[in-house]
């Protein structure tokens, strides 16, 4: 079980770091993107802003530290890099029963530096299999205030299986460079 979380942790590192825009115009390495406003949707854009996704309420605390790890919280998962903390740090992950899939984390504003050996220092994880969004949509991860604005977007990777054969599996998952909250958006 072990080796396929590691594997699980490997694959969606990988696409996140092929997904980057390696171009001298790239966001801060960190991973927060630019900042941007949600606007209404039109017949030629994208929609933007929140996905409409119900949750129920689930909350964990859990003690991670140098040897890294990772907490489950509702369709949330928060995959830290060992050597990221230089200690063991509490952490509380509370996903709200909302219409939205939002998690909020805790203690606010731990900062997860880049591990150079592997590229990332955590990574977060949200299942919306369940949200009725179309598979050609192409969905992010956005740092959201406590009332649900959307303040920025993290460098997100996003992926569908489409075998009509099997159940589909939908996700996005994205780098997270500190704590705070954080949502599926368009």
């Amino acid at each position: 079980m072990r080796t396929l979380r590691l594997s699980v942790i490997a694959l969606i590192v990988g696409a996140i770091a092929f997904a980057c825009d390696p171009s001298p115009t790239a966001v801060e390495s960190a991973g927060l993107l630019a900042a941007r406003t949600t606007s209404t949707n039109t017949s030629n854009r994208t929609p933007t802003g929140l996905v409409s996704c119900g949750q129920t309420y689930d909350s964990v605390t859990q003690v991670i530290g140098p040897r890294g790890g990772y907490v489950a919280v509702g369709p949330h998962y928060l995959f830290v890099d060992s050597l990221v903390l230089s200690a063991p740090v509490s952490i509380t992950a509370v996903a709200p029963t909302a219409t939205v899939r939002w998690v909020r984390f805790k203690p606010n504003g731990l900062l997860f530096p880049t591990n150079p050996r592997d590229g990332w220092g955590a990574l977060i994880y949200t299942n919306y299999t369940n949200c009725s969004v179309p598979t050609a949509a192409t969905l992010q991860i956005a740092q959201v205030s406590d009332s649900l604005g959307i303040l920025a977007y993290l460098q997100t990777v996003s992926k569908t299986n489409k075998n009509p054969w099997s159940k589909a599996t939908q996700y996005v998952a994205a780098l997270l460079p500190h704590f705070s909250n954080y949502a599926v958006a368009w």
